[in-house]
């Protein structure tokens, strides 16, 4: 290596190293800025939250803090307390509790007392004596102070603690503002604070704190009193407002024996229309209980509860005070509109917005629908909300509709506006979503009279909103394919509808809850829709009766009666919202139209959907058994002629053509079809297609049942048994009646088969035949694993019925003579 090389390398090198200097320095100095800029970012968030809690903390003079004696004299300090009317609450200090303490110069009786160790104590002063709580919501955010009592130490002042409790999540600021300060390295900082031990849990309502639960400092968790069954309590009524709104929301119930109807106060507007199930006790609904419902209260019980918060019924005076409920029942009632999603967990709670609310005024403006509105009148029939803007007075009356006792699921609604009236609109609510088929089936409607006569349209589903300004709606009808909303405006209002696209993570549905671990089911693949209609505006009052319920027909029929007036021929025509599912319902819409009337019919006979299905098939067969014996027929000539179309096949297997020719001529002269076999299939494609948009869109076989812990719903795939790990198309349920269905299938293609019988080696194309029909078999399997169960039944029955002709007929046409007129005479230069 010469000179000038080696100048090079190190001329080189010592050019990188001071690159790579530069940059290091560089990088250094970046990360020393991000290092500063973090810490300055931590210490900001620091100094913030150490201001809320000590801004935010409570003093201990807000409480009615006490200190608890074992004796009369109070020489024996036992522990502190609260004391709240005559009843004493305190945390447990030994494992034996006296019968008696002393606080005040008063004497207390031990009422109860929990087996877990951070559990509540609680003593009377007098029997009966209740303990005054509120009730904790589960949604919104909401400020706690967690009471921790020094047992034995007298001279000590119990600690009271910040914590919050938002959308069901508990957390304590202080620990955050400990790490803070260890990140930061500030340990004086954290040594001023003392951690939370064992506490009361206490919530302000109103101008007074009230225990709502007791905290335990291990598990870092809550016990809310109301789950206590055993401790006595007195529910305060709520003064509670959440840290993030301005005004609490209320919840009012009307009720009668096919709708419990949530009223907010937030829009006066329904938040919740559950659907009570059908019972020995209630006969009025139709609703029956599915899986869905069962899933629900069993692993979702927050879910579950209807009234999801609590909740004021009517009193004995119309204006207030009202009765005030802290939780809603357990089961009982289906959702039929989508409400607040209560998680727990990681996974947050979800509010629905009151713009989503059914039969709440919106507009342009989104404050018009978080308006509140006060009660002014609430009887167990009757709630009127009143809400007074600068521009506008609203007034709204809800009515159970009473007077007309033959329509049930309908109720009525009232308007006035005083004031602008100009673009506000009425909203259905965003239904609940009913899995069909593995699918969901959201299905709107409006009816309009055209020329006298009327006229129902499906209404697109839009991507994200659609006006139509042009028409008069009769009606307008959201529904999820089995239930719905029909609003129906019985005076006038402007012309035009409005139709808005609403994501399922706005407003998700329960059904998300069900094996969310394993995201069965995906809010954003589960959108929902909501109908508008115009207010009138002119203002004044419009009035409107509001159909809440399953699209059952006899239901809808019934109320079409109820309302019906044969002096004006007005018929509301309910009937029409209901709708025939499927991508081929145009063809097969007639179909499922007579069998449904064949289904009713044999269910009057019966009583049950299932026996009606089997016996509509057994009716469908007997209409077609000519047909099918025909085709039975001919494919037995087929296997009798089998060896002659192999002889020929063999003969001729240089001249396609003139094979072809001979076969022909011999199907022709024995009367045989190669293709009748097919022909019984085609013909029952139609009805097998109307089953399928029948079990698809008719109510009353949703949670029909056949056979109790099997087919307990026709309208859905039949569960043998479930388990929580899913496989891949599968699930986590397996589905027993298709692959009952394949074997027979598998079994009625042995049977009706025209392969020989006798041993002789298959043709290429007998082979394909024989494979085509293995592959038939497992792919109808696979397709109609998720099918409803009502349409396996029907198809198990066909074809268990149609093996049954098949054997009938060859028994019947076992001589070869009957079936043939003769084998042709060979002709002139066939050596046969």
């Amino acid at each position: 290596m010469d000179r000038r090389t080696i100048l090079f390398v190190i001329s080189l090198s010592l050019t990188l190293l001071a690159v790579n200097m530069f940059f290091e320095q560089r990088n250094q100095e970046s990360l020393k800025q991000t290092h500063e800029y973090t810490k300055a970012q931590k210490t900001q968030k620091r100094d913030a939250l150490e201001a809320e809690i000590t801004q935010h903390t409570a003093k201990p003079n807000n409480f009615p803090l006490t200190k608890i004696y074992a004796d009369a004299k109070n020489t024996q300090f036992l522990t502190s307390g609260l004391l709240l009317k005559n009843a004493l609450i305190t945390l447990p200090w030994s494992e034996t509790l006296p019968k008696k303490v002393y606080s005040k110069d008063q004497e207390f009786e031990l009422s109860y007392s929990s087996e877990i160790g951070s559990g509540p104590v609680v003593y009377e002063k007098k029997a009966q004596t209740a303990l005054p709580i509120v009730n904790l919501p589960f949604i919104g955010s909401y400020e706690l102070q967690l009471i921790t009592l020094f047992p034995n130490e007298p001279e000590k002042t119990p600690l009271i603690t910040l914590a919050k409790f938002t959308d069901g999540q508990f957390s304590i600021p202080l620990l955050t503002l400990i790490s803070l300060n260890q990140e930061l390295n500030l340990p004086e900082h954290s040594e001023k604070y003392a951690q939370p031990g064992n506490s009361i849990v206490m919530l302000k309502n109103g101008k007074e704190y009230y225990p709502v639960a007791t905290y335990n400092s291990q598990a870092n968790t809550l016990i809310t009193l109301e789950e206590l069954a055993d401790l006595k309590t007195e529910f305060v009524t709520s003064e509670l407002a959440p840290i993030t709104q301005k005004m609490p929301e209320q919840f009012f119930v009307l009720e009668n024996e096919t709708q419990q109807l949530v009223f907010s106060s937030r829009g006066g507007a329904l938040a919740e229309i559950n659907l009570p199930f059908e019972s020995e006790k209630n006969k009025k609904s139709v609703v029956k209980e599915i899986e869905f419902d069962r899933n629900m209260v069993q692993n979702h019980p927050f879910n579950a509860l209807f009234p999801a918060h609590p909740y004021f019924t009517s009193g004995e005076n119309a204006s207030g005070p009202f009765k005030t409920h802290s939780k809603g029942q357990l089961g009982g009632y289906h959702p039929l509109i989508r409400r607040d999603l209560i998680q727990t967990g990681k996974r947050k709670s979800i509010k629905i917005l009151p713009e989503f609310y059914a039969m709440n005024i919106v507009s342009e403006y989104p404050e018009l629908a978080e308006l509140s509105y006060k009660v002014t009148h609430f009887d167990a029939k009757t709630i009127v909300f009143e809400a007074v803007q600068r521009n506008r007075k609203i007034t709204k009356t809800f009515s159970l509709n009473e007077g007309n006792k033959n329509a049930p699921y309908c109720f009525d609604l009232e308007i006035k506006i005083e004031g602008e009236s100009k673009g506000l609109w009425l909203t259905s609510g965003v239904p609940e979503v009913e899995m069909i088929s593995n699918a969901a089936a959201p299905t709107m409607k409006y009816r309009i009279t055209r020329n006298g006569k009327p006229e129902v349209n499906a209404i697109e589903m839009p991507s994200e909103a659609t006006t139509v300004s042009d028409i008069y709606p009769d009606w307008l009808c959201n529904s999820n394919g089995f239930l719905g909303i029909i609003m129906d405006p019985l005076s006038t209002i402007d012309s035009g509808y409005r139709v808005q696209y609403v994501s399922g993570t706005q407003a998700p549905s329960c059904l998300i809850e069900i094996d969310e671990e394993h995201e069965r089911y995906k809010a954003k693949d589960l959108p929902g829709y909501m109908v508008m209609l115009p207010l009138n505006s002119k203002g004044g009052v419009m009035k409107f009766r509001v159909y809440a319920g399953p699209f059952a027909s006899n239901i809808l029929k019934q109320v079409d009666t109820t309302f019906s007036n044969e002096k004006t021929g007005y018929n509301p025509d309910y009937i029409a919202s209901q709708s025939f599912h499927g991508w081929f319902s145009f063809i097969s819409q007639p179909f499922a139209k007579f069998l449904l009337i064949l289904m009713n019919f044999f269910h009057a006979v019966t009583g049950s959907w299932a026996l009606s299905i089997v016996l509509l098939t057994i009716a469908l067969r007997l209409m077609l058994y000519p047909l099918n014996a025909w085709s039975t027929k001919s494919m037995l000539k087929m296997q009798i002629i089998t060896p002659e179309v192999q002889r020929i096949q063999e003969k001729y297997k240089k001249e396609p053509q003139k094979a072809q020719l001979e076969i022909l001529n011999l199907y022709r002269e024995n009367g045989v079809n190669p293709i009748s076999g097919c022909l019984p299939l085609l013909i029952q494609m139609p009805f097998l297609i109307g089953m399928f948009d029948l079990l698809k869109s008719t109510f009353e076989l949703r949670g029909a049942s056949f056979i109790p812990g099997w087919i307990d719903n026709l309208a859905a795939p039949d569960v043998l048994f479930s388990w929580s790990t899913p496989i891949f198309f599968i699930g986590t349920e397996f589905h027993l009646l298709p692959f009952l269905l394949g074997g027979v299938m598998f079994l009625q293609q042995k049977v009706s088969s025209s392969l020989p019988t006798d041993g002789r080696p298959l043709t290429d194309q007998q082979k394909q035949q024989k494979m085509m029909g293995t592959m038939m078999t497992g792919v109808f399997t696979i397709m109609f694993y998720n099918f409803p169960s009502g349409l396996n039944i029907y198809w198990l029955s066909s074809m268990l019925l149609g093996i049954m002709q098949q054997w009938w007929t060859q028994k019947r046409f076992k001589n070869r003579a009957v079936l043939l007129k003769a084998l042709p005479a060979p002709r002139k230069n066939d050596k046969r």
